[in-house]
This record gives C-alpha cells, structure tokens and sequence, in this order.
C-alpha cells in the first residue's frame, strides 16, 4: 500500500510540476494541407539553377519543423504552368481582351502578373490554383522566387587604417628595421568576399487564387582573407561552390523561419 502511495506521488509530481517545464521542439502539424510548387529563378544564374536547389532546403526545413502538412509536389499540366507562371502570356491576353472592350483585367490591380511576382492582397487565376489545389489535396499552394544572387568583395577599412596608421609610425622610427615594418604595415588588409540571395515566399489560398502571406528575405554568407604584406596570408578571397550553397542553405533557413514564426504566432492559419 505504501509503495503504491509513493508511486501515485512520484506520477503527480511529473504531471504537474516536471512536465509543464519540458520543452517540446516538434509542434502537431496543422490541419490544412499544403503544396510546394516550383520557386523561380529571377537572376542571371540560370546554368547554376539555384531554385532547384532552394526549393529542396525550403521543403526539408518546413517538413523537419513537423508545424506544417505538406503534400508530394506533382509536375504541373504545362498549358497551366504557362498560365500562371508566364507574365508576359498573361499581359498578351490582357490586352487582347481589351482590344476586344473587355477592360475589367486591365485595371486590376488585384490581379497579379504572375504567380512568382504576386504579393499579400493580390490574387492569381482561382479557377487555376483551385484545380491545382484539388489534383494535390491541397488547401493552400506556397511558391517562392529567388530575385537576386550577389556576389562581391569588400575591404574591412579599420583594419586597412589601423595598419596604415601604425605604419607609418614605425617609418618615422627610422632605421632599416622601421621601413620594413612600415612597409609590411601599410600593405596589411583584410578582404572580405561573400554571396548574398534574396528570395521571398507566398502562401496563396488554393480555393479562392489569393495571397494570404508573403515575405522577402536577403541572406549573405562570406569568408576573410588577411594579408599581412608579403609574408603571410590567411583565410581566402576565391569565391567557391560551398559559399554559394552556405548562402542557398542560409536564405532557405531565413524563409522557413519568417513562414514559421508567423504560424506559431496564428497571423497565418496553416
């Protein structure tokens, strides 16, 4: 009797004093489905096909976040990919109708261009994503687009001053040694060369072609070279393939949490 005394004690003190404390990492997904579609690519870096790559880390963060349903992308019928993702096919129907006294497109500002340029507010061709959204069993459709890949190098200016500075005091203490040092000084710099990539990522509401989120993000990743005149070097100023990827995984990371965040806050209903 005792020990089932103590036992009924130690599960109580677990229930409502030790459990309220754990943390759980892993929240129920919601009850709405949601489709990945296709990011685009609207930079000039089209051999290196940074969407494809983007779009599978955006997927593995938001699955691996175990907050959101996510249905098996299947390839989109080509006649509604145009359809959606073509802003100049669109334009051309646009005009059309109007040349035929049909304005009402014309002057909607509601309507976007395109799938991948619609912003929160602005719909897209119900009639389209509602079909999609039921060849997918999905309630909602997210698409991102990557608008931008930078790359570049910059000089860390206090370190360029601050060696400037104390190379010239050592030239002004004279002799041999002072020149050298003074030398070595003011050619001592530190570059920095990196990666940006700006995306952004849309929640678009199958049923009804709107967009119900969007959010941009930029991400940069970048490494350091220090020169120290000619006599010693670190770090490296040479762009490379994992400092284009480090930025990829960096920006998908970046627009998983901003969809994230804005879910466990309930602003979005996922």
């Amino acid at each position: 009797m005792k020990k089932l005394s103590i036992s009924i004690l130690m599960a109580m003190f677990l229930t409502f004093v030790i459990c309220p404390f754990m943390d759980t990492t892993v929240h129920a997904a919601g009850t709405n489905y949601c489709v990945l579609m296709k990011f685009v690519n609207n930079t000039r870096f089209k051999r290196l096909a940074p969407e494809i790559k983007l779009s599978d880390l955006v997927m593995e963060k938001l699955v691996s976040s175990g907050k959101i349903k996510l249905k098996e992308t299947r390839p989109i019928d080509k006649k509604i990919f145009t359809e959606l993702y073509d802003a100049n096919a669109r334009s051309e129907r646009v005009v059309a109708k109007a040349e035929k006294g049909n304005f009402n497109d014309l002057f909607e500002n509601k309507q976007a261009a395109s799938i991948s340029e619609a912003y929160q507010g602005q719909s897209i061709s119900p009639e389209l994503t509602s079909r999609i959204g039921k060849a997918h069993g999905a309630d909602f459709l997210i698409q991102g687009t990557i608008l931008n890949v930078a790359r570049g190098a910059s000089e860390d200016q206090k370190t360029s001053m601050a060696a400037g500075l104390a190379g010239i005091f050592a030239g002004k203490m004279g002799g041999s040694a002072g020149n050298i040092a003074g030398d070595i000084l003011r050619n001592t710099n530190k570059i920095y060369t990196g990666v940006n990539i700006q995306c952004d990522l849309r929640v678009i509401k199958s049923s009804t072609g709107e967009v119900v989120w969007s959010k941009m993000v930029t991400s940069a990743s970048k490494q350091e070279k220090l020169k120290v005149g000619d006599i010693f070097s670190s770090g490296s100023d040479q762009m490379s393939m994992n400092l284009y990827e480090l930025a990829l995984d960096q920006a998908a990371q970046k627009i998983a949490d901003e969809l994230l965040n804005d879910v466990d806050k309930g602003i979005l209903q996922l």
